[in-house]
């Protein structure tokens, strides 16, 4: 296997750790009664999760690995691969999770996602209509286990890639000349 670059081997390293934490988050959240996909956006675990991993990861490299500076594009970099590295093996573990370890995982979520609908049912059939409501509620029993992977995927990388910008600008440092 041939050498891999600092930028690598930092966004492996946390990238790893956030996601061994994420699964431990995961499994705390479904076994205590609260499906982890069914949590609000604003109360996710990559809520918090996110931010400091991608600071540890970028301040890191930028201290123990580049003299105290790092470029945008290396923080970036870094932040890139984080978080892909963290969607992809959390996606991954759904799909594991729910092919072997727990098989009810996804007649599970469309149950629950009909009634978390059903009790907020005037709510949200005044914010979209019956229409669309009607849809979604035709749509969600086809729901599998890959589109439930995907979706984890799909909604970390924006997320991640907002704060990993916003985190790069704010700790680069470029050396005086």
């Amino acid at each position: 296997m041939r050498n891999l670059n600092p930028i690598q081997t930092v966004s492996i390293k946390y990238g790893s750790i956030a996601t061994l934490l994420s699964i431990v988050l995961f499994l705390i959240l479904y076994y205590a009664g609260q499906n982890p996909l069914l949590i609000p956006a604003f109360l996710d675990f990559r809520i918090l999760l996110f931010p400091i991993f991608l600071v540890f990861s970028i301040r890191e490299f930028k201290e123990n690995y580049n003299n105290g500076y790092i470029h945008f594009w290396q923080g970036f970099s870094i932040g890139l691969l984080v978080i892909l590295i963290i969607a992809l093996l959390m996606s991954v573990f759904i799909w594991i999770f729910g092919s072997w370890i727990e098989t009810e995982f996804v007649s599970n979520f469309i149950q629950s996602s009909i009634d978390q609908i059903e009790s907020a049912r005037k709510k949200i059939q005044d914010a979209i209509g019956e229409e669309e409501l009607t849809k979604v509620l035709e749509i969600l029993p086809s729901t599998t286990l890959y589109d439930l992977a995907l979706d984890y995927f799909l909604k970390s990388l924006p997320y991640g890639l907002f704060l990993t910008i916003i985190i790069s600008l704010i700790l680069r440092k470029k050396p005086n000349f």
